[in-house]
């Protein structure tokens, strides 16, 4: 017998020893659900302890993505905690115990995340895989994936179930064939995945339901594009722009039309009370040659005064009371760690640039993390902090490019992610975002390669203790996404996600027979993180700080770059602007990409959400705009129906002859409509 042999068998001998957990496998298969259960809490418990709580919940000091105890586990252990978890994930959804279920999975992400470290020799970033060569460890993180996929599609959030189920085939095609057992192949399910990478997300064809929502993982609501008044000002459409909410007015600077131009360096507003049109205000003032384009910057509201930050030591302002714009120095002395991460010639921004970068406002502290810079197209993970009231700068962690090998205590480095801060301005919190290795290669960076990489974490920092924390993505949350529109709702006390595009999740379109591939994901779904600390009741067994998914029957067309705002004075949340890919959407203009100038308004059934008092939820089902396309009123079916052409100029849709002779009269009663 061969070494490799021998070393074959004593692994398979030792793999059978290791898995107690098929103890319970065996009582699942047998139908003895309720017996399985408690065999594999019993194993979980003998492996674990009882004083250890798992799935660990995401607000506990140890609820990170990381755990100690999981990281000191040997790899049969390991293992074997994550067969367990499968098994109990699998009879919670026999139970209907949809939250749980989902945890139950993600605990295995964090099994095999914390075996990173004693595995492999170095960190690594988040696109190297590791997987031993153990057929059982890859059938348990691939079921753990497709298994929430599919309960992530039973609840409607088609996006994530696709991007878990796309994880599991990435993560397994280029194993050994040993490994492309018949129970892999089963759970990876080609014709699913093929089936699910047809849809859009949400997908405008997929049935409505009958409304209610499952407890403590979706809620109701609606979005409402508004009408203005008067054409005119940013309404030809903005993307890569910055924009804020103050005194109840929208601002909306800078920005491009397309890709191509025109470019803007100019600043409007719009009264959301009156929306009669949009006002001009002074222009940014600084030169072209200085700032270069108002491209990717964020403004940030403190004290009457919009900060703009542009990578510069001097920082812009624009005055809201006297709407003028000002500036002030900033000062930045470098430590000799800092020089280390790579800060040179006394400033952290290389060419004094940056842009795309995630930008929050906690007290009077304002935070800066990542973005592009003028040495690094790619992005970053340099994290600095700007203290308002001595305009000192200082970096608290991160470098100014991203080094040869990764540091997997903070995040990797990104551009376009989704930033805020808690409540009590205790934590920074920091969501997805993407690693631009394709223009890294194109530029001869470290790290290039053929495609970006659409990061799919969630970090905290600790502002008191100064060190970052990976978080886990509980309950019904959005997939790995870049450039998606946030924002944080004080009065729902939750943040708001819309959104984004995915660089590496495949769509395949069919038209006219004809199936079109695209290796990118637009999204137009919402989504909500519940930023406040108690439990929903409604829902037991359940999890604290979780994510919930709006469900409305309309939605924005899909894009990315658009901007979430929030009004403080009502709680209104609004979004405008963003772009899209003609190709992915279609539309009659020849163009390749296409700019909004929309502005739409979110509502959620939850206390101070303005969803009872506006929303009338039979009649959206049935005339709400569907992304890009409308509904037929008759049948509720998603496309690029016929307007009505009488006296209610336009308000519903038909699909064919069929829906309206079916509808009209209905029509005609409800909308006072006659023929025109």
């Amino acid at each position: 017998m061969s070494l490799d042999s021998r070393e074959d068998l004593l692994v398979r001998m030792m793999t059978r020893v290791s898995l107690t957990c098929r103890s319970g496998d065996s009582l699942f298969d047998a139908g003895d659900f309720g017996a399985a259960k408690a065999e594999y809490q019993q194993i979980v418990t003998k492996i674990v302890g009882s004083a250890f709580t798992i799935p660990m919940v995401s607000d506990e000091a140890s609820g990170g993505m990381m755990c100690e105890l999981y990281i000191e586990m040997d790899l049969f252990t390991r293992m074997n905690l994550m067969g367990c978890c499968v098994g109990i994930a699998k009879c919670l959804r026999r139970e209907k115990s949809l939250e749980m279920a989902l945890a139950w999975c993600d605990e295995v992400n964090a099994l095999y995340r914390s075996g990173f470290p004693k595995a492999l020799p170095q960190p690594v970033y988040d696109w190297f895989d590791w997987l031993p060569q153990l057929e059982d460890f890859t059938l348990y993180k691939s079921t753990a994936l497709c298994l929430a996929s599919e309960i992530l599609a039973e609840l409607g959030n088609s996006g994530t179930a696709t991007t878990r189920r796309w994880n599991a085939h990435k993560t397994s095609k280029n194993l050994p064939m040993s490994h492309q057992t018949p129970a892999l192949l089963a759970v990876l399910n080609q014709r699913l995945r093929n089936e699910m990478l047809r849809g859009r997300h949400p997908d405008p064809q997929a049935p409505l339901g009958n409304g209610e929502c499952v407890a403590g993982l979706q809620v109701k609501g609606s979005w409402a594009r508004l009408s203005i008044d008067k054409l005119g000002g940013v309404t030809d459409g903005r993307e890569a722009f910055a924009c804020f909410i103050w005194n109840s007015h929208l601002y909306v600077a800078g920005g491009r039309t397309t890709v191509d131009g025109p470019f803007h360096q100019d600043m409007w507003a719009l009264d959301l009370n009156a929306l009669d049109a949009w006002r001009e205000l002074p222009p940014y003032p600084v030169h072209l040659g200085v700032s270069r384009r108002f491209i990717g910057w964020t403004m940030i509201v403190h004290n009457n005064t919009a900060f703009l930050f542009t990578g510069h030591s001097t920082i812009d302002a624009f005055d809201l009371v006297a709407e003028r714009w000002t500036s002030f120095q900033t000062t930045y002395t470098p430590t000799p760690a800092d020089r280390a991460a790579g800060i040179v010639d006394g400033w952290p921004y290389p060419r004094k640039h940056s842009r795309d970068a995630t930008v929050i406002l906690a007290g009077d502290k304002l935070y800066v993390f990542g973005g592009a810079h003028g040495s690094s197209i790619m992005g970053c993970n340099l994290f600095m902090e700007l203290d308002l009231a001595t305009r000192v700068w200082r970096r608290l962690n991160g470098h100014v490019r991203a080094p040869q090998v990764a540091d997997n205590a903070c995040p990797s480095p990104r551009k376009s992610a989704a930033g805020w801060a808690s409540p009590d301005g205790a934590r920074i919190y920091l969501l997805f975002g993407h690693f631009d290795r394709e223009a890294a290669a194109l530029h001869n960076e470290l790290h290039g390669a053929g495609e970006a990489f659409g990061h799919e974490d969630f970090w905290s920092w600790d502002v008191k203790g100064e060190s970052w924390r990976r978080e886990r993505m509980g309950g019904n949350p959005p997939c790995a996404r870049t450039e998606h529109a946030f924002v944080y709702n004080e009065k729902l006390e939750r943040v708001v996600v819309f959104g984004g595009y995915h660089p590496t999740l495949p769509t395949h379109v069919v038209t006219a027979g004809t199936e079109v591939k695209f290796n990118y994901s637009y999204f137009a779904d919402t989504f909500l993180y519940d930023m406040t600390h108690a439990a929903d009741a409604a829902s037991p067994p359940c999890l604290s700080r979780k994510w919930q998914q709006v469900r409305t029957a309309g939605f924005p067309t899909y894009r990315c770059q658009a901007q979430l705002v929030v009004d403080a004075a009502t709680g209104r949340t609004y979004m405008f602007g963003g772009w899209t890919n003609n190709q992915y959407i279609p539309t009659r203009t020849k163009l390749m990409s296409r700019s909004f100038g929309d502005v739409w308004e979110l509502r959620v059934d939850l206390p101070g959400g303005h969803f009872e008092d506006a929303v009338d939820v039979e009649e959206e089902a049935r005339v709400a705009k569907a992304g890009p396309w409308q509904r037929c009123f008759s049948c509720a079916a998603a496309g690029p129906w016929k307007r009505c052409g009488g006296s209610c100029s336009g308000k519903v849709f038909f699909c064919g002859t069929p829906c309206f002779r079916e509808g009209w009269a209905e029509h005609k009663q409800t909308h006072k409509c006659r023929k025109a």
